[in-house]
C-alpha cells in the first residue's frame, strides 16, 4: 500500500490518522517540490493529495480513501456501526472538509501569505472571523457535552483535528464561549494517531516555507469550497487577479 501526499495537507492529515489508528502498514511518497509534483500528476491527473495506491489501483480524494480503508480494515472502526450515527459521521466530514477548511485556508491567507490584504481588505478578514466563530458555536453544539463527536471516537474528531489546530497555531483557538470543544482539541493532543499526524504536519509546514515548495505561498491552489468562500468574504476581485497573473492556479482536468 502506497500513499503519496503532502504532510502539510489537512487532507493528508486525515488519511495519516486514519493509518495510524488502524495500524496499516503503508509507504509514504512525499510531494514536497514542485519536481514531485510530475510524479503526483501520473498518479492522479487532478494533482491532488492524498492519493493511494492499494490492491492494484489508485484510489483518490480523502473520503474516498478512508471509506476504502475502513471497509478493507474494519477494526479498529472510525466509522458507527448504527446506521443513523455512520450518515451523521460522514455530514460532518464533510462539513469539515469543505466548510470549515475553506474559512481556515482564507484565514491562513490573510493572516500568513497575503498579510497586506488585511489593510487593502479589512473586511475579509473580520468576515472571516466571524464564520470560524460560526463554526465553533455549532461544533460547541454538536459535541453536546460528549468527549468525542459521536460519543465514541471517529473519522469526525480525526478530520477537525487539523482545521482546528491551524486555526489555533494563527491565534484563533476556541475560547470561553466554546469550552466543550477546547476540550476536545486539548484531548486529541493526547492521543497518539493523532499527535503523530499533526507533529508531521507542522513539519510539513516549516517545509512549505522552503523554496520550490509543492504549496508555493507565491502561487496557491485553490478549488471548489474555498473559491466560493473566498467570494464571501469579498475576495472575489483579488482572486480573478491572482489567477490573471498565475500566482493561483486551479486543479487541472483529467
Amino acid at each position: 500500500m502506497d500513499l503519496y501526499d503532502n504532510p502539510f495537507s489537512p487532507y493528508a492529515f486525515k488519511v495519516r490518522a486514519a493509518l495510524y489508528e488502524k495500524g496499516i502498514a503503508h509507504e509514504k511518497h512525499e510531494i514536497r517540490t514542485h519536481a514531485d509534483r510530475e510524479i503526483l500528476l501520473r498518479v492522479n491527473p487532478r494533482g491532488e493529495v492524498p492519493a493511494l495506491a492499494a490492491g492494484g489501483a489508485v484510489i483518490c480524494d480523502s473520503k474516498v480513501i478512508c471509506a476504502y480503508l475502513e471497509e478493507r480494515y474494519p477494526d479498529p472502526a472510525l466509522y458507527p456501526r448504527d446506521l443513523a450515527l455512520r450518515a451523521r459521521c460522514r455530514h460532518l466530514e464533510l462539513k469539515s472538509d469543505n466548510e470549515i477548511d475553506a474559512c481556515v485556508f482564507v484565514l491562513g491567507i490573510i493572516k500568513l501569505t497575503r498579510p497586506e490584504l488585511a489593510e487593502q481588505l479589512p473586511g475579509a478578514l473580520s468576515d472571516t472571523d466571524e464564520a470560524l466563530a460560526r463554526h465553533y458555536d455549532y461544533l460547541e453544539r454538536e459535541l453536546a457535552g460528549r468527549e468525542w463527536f459521536l460519543g465514541e471516537f471517529s473519522l469526525v474528531d480525526i478530520a477537525l483535528t487539523p482545521h482546528l489546530r491551524s486555526a489555533a497555531f494563527m491565534g484563533y483557538p476556541p475560547g470561553e464561549k466554546h469550552p466543550a470543544l477546547a476540550a476536545w482539541l486539548a484531548r486529541g493532543a493526547a492521543r497518539p494517531a493523532l499527535r503523530r499526524a499533526m507533529r508531521e504536519l507542522a513539519e510539513g509546514y516549516a517545509a512549505s516555507q522552503q523554496p520550490d515548495s509543492l504549496f508555493d505561498p507565491k502561487r496557491l491552489h485553490w478549488r471548489s469550497d474555498r473559491i466560493e468562500f473566498a467570494l464571501r468574504v469579498g475576495l472575489g476581485e483579488w482572486l480573478a487577479d491572482e489567477l490573471a497573473h498565475d500566482r493561483a492556479f486551479l486543479s487541472p482536468i483529467p
